[in-house]
This record gives C-alpha cells, structure tokens and sequence, in this order.
C-alpha cells in the first residue's frame, strides 16, 4: 500500500502527490490515504479514487480516527465511491466517530458503506489503547459501530495497525489476539470474531473464503483446540 505523510491536497501536497503518482507507478496494490488528517479529505478522496480507478487497484485508508462526532469522513468516502461507480476494492480502517454517531446515523452511514461495498476494519488494539484518553468518565471503547455495520450488511473484519510501537506498547501480531478484543470490547461471539480475523479478511483482499470443504485452497493454520471459542480463549 502506498501511503504518505499529510498533506496530500493543495499546493502543499503535490510533493506527497507525485510520491503516491510513483508508488502506483511501482505497482502497489493499494492507494493509501487519512483523509480526516487532510485539509480537503473530499479532495484526498477523489485524487484516490481517481489514481486506484487509472491504475485497476484498490484504495485503503485510515478514515477517522478520533472521537470527534463531528468529523465523519466515512459518510463522505462511501458517498463518492457510489457516485464514481469505482469497482475496485475499497478499505477504511478504525472509522472510530461512527460509534460516536446517534443509532440512526450509525444505521444511514453504515446503509450507504455496505452499498459502495467498503470493508470496514476495526483496530482494537490500538483503537483501545489511544482512544478516550480525554474522557475520564464513561471512557469510550473507540471501536466504530459494529453492529449498525453488521445490520446493514456491510463487511466488517478486524486487524490490528501497531505492534509494539508508540500506538500499541503491546500486541503480538496474533489475530487471535484481535479476536479476543473483538469478543470482549466489541461485543462479539467468537464464530463472528473469528470471521473477523478470517475469511471476512479474505473478502476484503478480494480472496474467495476459505473452509473446510473438498476443493477448497489448502490456505490454513492448523490450532489445537477444541472449538473456536477455545482457540481464541487459550490463544499463547
């Protein structure tokens, strides 16, 4: 994935710009972006847009992560890629302010991500361990709205962006791990958050899922368990 420092619009950006340009150029796989850290995240969006629809790749970006309500760069991103009609993969990780969105804009926002057909990734790693640092009372989780996104149909998988590092002190790079927060913090049973971690992330590369059934890839890890919810529970 290409992606660069902020800005990437205006005067100031056309150095990021052309860097991205080159990126593509190189043959990444996605176009990268954080349209809420941008000046003109609807211009981020559409340069985006625009380099992965000319280049036939995906487009992956960091939308949102705060706890502003305000800020909802998510609405913004699905409505211009059901507007382009772009068909290729699109990505949108943390998406954090849309849990701090009423239920019904939770549900109208979530309704038009699942129509552009945009995987949404919570990060509960990092999510949890940078969110809500202002908000001593009644912190919130900085998750997005799992379940509005769930209801609507919209492809929700999990991951985690920091390992060790400034943004996550922790983290072993297990998704195991990121399931178990997903069941705990996002309210998840452990089939669903395995899928999360699983073949939800297969859908969003646009990778066929993968399960035990004659002719399917022999794409797996093998886990000593005796079920899912063990495998996560008793993951090292």
């Amino acid at each position: 994935m290409a992606l660069t420092s902020s800005p990437v619009t205006g005067a100031e950006g056309a150095g990021n710009r052309a860097a991205l340009e080159a990126a593509v150029e190189e043959g990444v796989d996605f176009v990268g972006g954080c349209p809420h850290l941008d000046p003109d995240g609807p211009a981020l969006i559409r340069n985006a847009i625009a380099l992965a629809a000319d280049a036939g790749i995906g487009i992956d970006l960091h939308v949102d992560e705060m706890l502003d309500p305000s800020v909802l760069t998510l609405r913004e991103l699905a409505l211009q890629v059901i507007d382009s009609g772009f068909g290729g993969l699109v990505a949108a990780s943390h998406c954090v302010t849309l849990g701090m969105q009423p239920p019904s804009v939770q549900l109208e926002v979530a309704g038009l991500v699942a129509e552009a057909g945009i995987a949404v990734f919570p990060l509960p790693q990092t999510n949890l361990f940078l969110q809500g640092r202002d908000h001593p009372t009644g912190t919130p989780r900085g998750l997005t709205a799992v379940a509005a996104l769930q209801e609507c149909g919209a492809l929700v998988a999990a991951g985690a962006d920091n390992v060790q590092d400034p943004f996550n002190l922790v983290g072993r790079s297990d998704p195991l791990e990121t399931a178990a927060l997903m069941v705990m913090a996002g309210h998840q049973l452990p089939d669903a958050a395995y899928d999360m971690v699983g073949n939800n992330g297969r859908r969003a590369l646009g990778l066929p899922p993968v399960d035990m059934k004659p002719g399917d890839p022999a794409d797996l890890v093998a886990i000593d368990a005796p079920s899912i919810r063990g495998a996560i529970a008793d993951a090292p």
